[in-house]
């Protein structure tokens, strides 16, 4: 798992890399979020101590808010040192109180996702090994995704396939596709819904 982590850490440190200037002030399936944003979100952990954030949610009134805040704040720094301290910090085993080492992975590959999709205009799993995002899959199944990364309800009467690695989950109206395709739209990232087939999707597009 520390490898699968630290080799997706450094995928994004390459794309974000070959980004050119106006690269960083396009939007991201982030939204309100460019490109710039949610690298300063990426490296947000690396940043802001744990006591730093907590009073941050107490003045903003939650986490959404308070990562809203500082990912803005970071953004406004050089992006090439954003994507150093990126890099820098590939190996971090570091993870959110109460959640596993899965849940840092599925934020790199969603936010990753972000922007790869949103700058191609189309989307695509070629950039990933689908083994590396069973563990994130497997993690959007149990119940302490539900809040930091999927709306209550979103995986209800839904049985996800994954058709480039061995899992499977649920039951009720098939969704059916490549694992990254799988955790994208079950976070709600649009773009994924063309990838995938089965009856569950018109249930994640509505």
């Amino acid at each position: 798992m520390d490898d699968i982590l630290r080799t997706e850490r450094l995928t994004a440190v390459r794309r974000f890399r070959a980004l050119d200037g106006e690269d960083w002030e396009r939007p991201s399936l982030c939204a309100g979020w460019r490109t710039r944003e949610v690298l300063a979100h990426m490296v947000t952990p690396f940043e802001v101590s744990l006591p730093r954030m907590a009073l941050s949610m107490v003045r903003h009134r939650g986490p959404s808010g308070a990562m809203d805040a500082w990912a803005r704040s970071l953004a406004e720094r050089d992006v090439a040192e954003l994507v150093d301290v990126l890099e820098v910090n590939a190996g971090s085993r570091f993870h959110a109180p109460g959640l596993p080492l899965a849940a840092s992975l599925t934020d790199v590959l969603v936010h990753t996702v972000d922007v790869l999709w949103a700058l191609a205009g189309y989307a695509s799993v070629d950039h990933v090994d689908p083994a590396h995002v069973r563990p994130s899959l497997e993690f959007l199944t149990t119940p302490r995704a539900v809040g930091p990364f999927l709306p209550r309800g979103r995986l209800d009467g839904v049985r996800l396939e994954a058709t480039d690695v061995d899992l499977a989950h649920g039951s009720g109206d098939v969704v059916a596709g490549p694992a990254l395709a799988l955790v994208a739209g079950a976070c709600g990232r649009a773009p994924a819904y063309d990838l995938l087939d089965g009856p569950g999707v018109a249930r994640w597009r509505d």
